[in-house]
Order: structure tokens, then C-alpha cells, then sequence
């Protein structure tokens, strides 16, 4: 008889081992499959990610960082290659003289294939003179812009191709979007 008790406890220990590790890989599993959930939802799309390094170049007056985000061959990379208008120099200007902290900037992405449409839902930007300590010149509401970045895949990198806005009629002052 003892044989037979000795080997139902072994059983009932062999049954409760079981149990956990059943349980044990359940959690795992659980887990895994909630932090795959996470970033599939919440993970920011590639494209999206270059534009808001664009507006991280941008915060840092570093115009051949902003440069690294624009496709060559896009629209924005035509228009700086053949300086149209002087764009390189109104860009570096702008720049050198000014400040731009963007904050709370949100954005929505619609990709297809190799190209995506990333649009500037809000945030702002405030605008200081550039090395002067001081109120800001400006604090503009970018919710409004209706700012759309036509963004491609090439060899693998989104960069951004144009933008819904002609750049040279903002920079050349003709519309009332830039408050300097």
C-alpha cells in the first residue's frame, strides 16, 4: 500500500507541475501576443517617422539634415537642386534667424506600397529670433494647415517628395501663413 500512495502523490505533484507550466506558457503567450498588439497599433509608420525628423532638422537650424529627409528626385529636392528662386539661401536665412520649437505635433498617415501621405493634424510652433533671449515673435496654431507630406520609399528609406503647398509662394511672402 505504501507503493501506491508514494506513487499517487507523485501523480498529484507531477499533475500540479503540469498546471503551472500550462499556465505559465498561457501568461507568456498572453504577454507576447499583447505587446505585438501594442506596437502594431501604437508603432509610428516610417514615413511618418522621416517627417518628424524633418521637423526635428528644422528645430535645429541644421538645413543639411532637413536635406537628408527630402527625395533628390521629389518635387522639394527638384526645387533645391536648381536653387529655384533662390530657395537655398531663403531656407539657410530663415534659419539663421530664426527659432522654431514645434510642439504637440500630431499626425495621420495613409500609406500604400512605396508612398505615403503623412498630414499635420495640429501642434504649434513658436518663433524666437534666433540668439536672443525674449518673448517669441509668433506662436502659430498648425491644427489648421491642412500641411499634407507626399513621402516615398526608395531603396528601402521614405523620404519626402513635396508637400500640397507651393514653397515658393510662402517663402516669398506672397500668402499671410508666415508671421515674420
Amino acid at each position: 500500500m505504501e507503493e501506491d500512495e508514494i506513487g499517487k502523490a507523485a501523480g498529484r505533484q507531477s499533475g500540479k507541475a503540469g498546471k503551472t507550466a500550462k499556465w505559465v506558457f498561457v501568461i507568456v503567450l498572453a504577454a507576447a501576443a499583447g505587446i505585438i498588439g501594442f506596437f502594431t497599433i501604437f508603432r509610428t509608420h516610417a514615413a511618418q517617422a522621416m517627417v518628424e525628423r524633418a521637423f526635428e532638422m528644422v528645430e535645429q537650424g541644421d538645413v543639411d539634415g532637413l536635406m537628408e529627409c527630402i527625395n533628390p528626385e521629389g518635387e522639394l529636392g527638384r526645387l533645391w537642386a536648381e536653387d529655384t528662386q533662390g530657395l537655398r539661401d531663403t531656407i539657410a536665412s530663415l534659419l539663421d534667424k530664426y527659432r522654431l520649437d514645434f510642439s504637440s505635433l500630431q499626425f495621420a498617415t495613409r500609406a500604400e506600397g512605396d508612398a505615403a501621405e503623412v498630414e499635420l493634424k495640429g501642434g504649434r510652433v513658436t518663433i524666437y529670433n534666433r540668439g536672443e533671449e525674449g518673448p517669441p515673435v509668433a506662436v502659430l496654431d498648425l491644427g489648421d494647415s491642412d500641411l499634407v507630406f507626399y513621402v516615398e520609399r526608395k531603396e528601402g528609406l521614405w523620404l519626402i517628395a513635396g508637400v500640397n503647398y507651393d514653397i515658393m509662394e510662402i517663402l516669398s511672402g506672397d500668402q499671410d501663413l508666415l508671421p515674420f
